[in-house]
């Protein structure tokens, strides 16, 4: 039966069997509800015109966030007069609660994207998707360099427009296949972030490349390996190092730079350098015999020292790379340095055309991969076979394709080294000084 409530009637009422209500006489429609439990809330109660009954819930009655009677009456008379003014009570609570809904929903999805920034995505795409790569190094190093205009900037945030201007600002510093390069890396990179519902859109998706990029087969000329191999004598050790090192073994370029001490024996009556599966592009141990010239270089490197900890005791310790100057990474910068080393090269080229009196030896343009085909295409012109030719290499393809590379298990160790050192003597003669033939006549009077 309905009753006048009082807070000590509310504080009274005991837990039965079931569930049961008290209607208040104080405020129409107002229940307090009691569960078996013995908690208790309060409920508006009403009946809509076309006579369904309706139950809105105001608040617990005790315990935390309790109201009190007089609260609870506050609110059922809200309700009321709701229902006074045409509208419906639980509808608007339904409204409500979804609004609420929503705005929680926003807040935590806002506090998650502040640590969706670039640089900490890029970091879950490298663990995720790049590094187990074979070009994982180069690939880091591309994105986390480019792509830091917006290290503070989250992935949602970048745009097409911001996609354009990126690249064009890779095009305008002189870096036009640089700027395609960066363009397809990041695509797929924000691919990747579609995928793990980070963003909704790739803002590279409808962008085009700035520069018309053509096949190259550059071989660079005796007089163009000549100018290189002088040039070197005029950068740092480890740059000159790195170079000739290219140059003398035919090997790519992070495999040469990540060359380790253990991958190398020098001691040994017919030193080599072993190249692990996992640093071999085709995921195939490479053995590279060793010219004398490069035994000498590899000699006169000096051993980079680290620091690590052995039970709570700092060591300096020799690092395990052989081309580095922090002891902790290989060598890196290449791209700025084959700037410096253009110059180099273009300046010599103009210092001996004074001397000789005529113009300038035209340097034709050429980048680091041309080394490699260089040193294939010169091996073929001293005479070497196109099968050793590929196994210095370490190519898989072409004359051991297929079900040759499977049954042909000659190491042609032999025939590598005499090939490599053929080239490196080839190398040599180039830098050699030979005595002039030519007589000079002079004019008499």
């Amino acid at each position: 039966m309905p009753q006048k409530l009082t807070a000590a009637a509310v504080a009274k009422a005991s837990a039965r069997a079931s569930r049961y209500e008290i209607a208040d006489l104080g405020q129409p429609g107002l229940r307090l509800v009691v569960q078996p439990s013995g908690v208790k809330s309060w409920a508006y109660r009403y009946e809509r015109p076309d006579g369904t009954r309706v139950k809105v819930t105001l608040g617990p009655a005790t315990g935390a966030g309790a109201l009190s009677l007089a609260e609870a009456r506050v609110a059922a008379n809200d309700a009321m007069r709701l229902r006074f003014d045409g509208s419906d009570p639980a509808d608007q609570k339904r409204t409500a609660r979804k609004a609420e809904l929503a705005r929680i929903e926003t807040e935590e999805k806002e506090a998650r994207r502040r640590d969706d920034t670039v640089p900490l995505i890029l970091d879950r795409y490298y663990s995720d998707k790049v590094d187990a790569m074979k070009s994982a190094s180069e690939l880091k190093r591309l994105l986390s360099k480019e792509l830091s205009p917006w290290a503070k900037r989250r992935v949602d945030d970048i745009g097409r427009v911001d996609a354009i201007k990126l690249i064009e600002a890779i095009k305008n510093r002189g870096a036009p296949v640089l700027a395609n390069r960066t363009r397809a890396a990041a695509r797929t990179f924000f691919g990747w972030c579609i995928d793990k519902a980070l963003i909704e859109e790739n803002p590279f998706e409808r962008t085009k490349p700035v520069a018309v990029e053509e096949a190259r087969d550059h071989v660079l000329s005796d007089a163009e390996l000549r100018l290189l191999w002088i040039a070197l004598d005029r950068c740092d050790w480890i740059w000159r190092a790195f170079y000739r090192l290219l140059i003398l073994t035919g090997q790519r370029r992070d495999e040469v730079a990540g060359m380790a001490w253990a991958e190398i024996d020098l001691e040994a009556s017919a030193p080599m350098w072993t190249l692990p599966a996992a640093r071999s592009k085709n995921g195939r141990e490479h053995v590279i015999p060793l010219p004398p010239p490069a035994v000498d270089i590899l000699r006169s490197l000096p051993r980079i020292q680290v620091t690590i900890t052995i039970n709570d005791t700092e060591r300096r310790v020799d690092s395990p790379l052989v081309l580095t100057t922090t002891g902790k990474t290989p060598i890196s910068g290449f791209s700025r340095d084959k700037v410096r080393l253009d110059k180099l090269m273009k300046a010599i080229a103009h210092e001996e055309a004074v001397k000789r009196g005529d113009d300038p030896f035209e340097i034709g343009p050429w980048r680091i991969h041309d080394l490699r085909r260089t040193v294939a295409s010169g091996m073929a012109r001293l005479g070497v076979g196109v099968a050793v030719a590929e196994k210095v290499m370490n190519h898989v393809s072409g004359t051991f394709a297929g079900i040759v590379g499977v049954y042909q298990r000659h190491d042609f160790l032999a025939e590598k080294r005499h090939a490599l050192n053929l080239w490196a003597d080839h190398v040599a003669s180039l830098t050699t000084a030979r005595e002039s033939n030519v007589v000079r006549l002079r004019m008499e009077d």
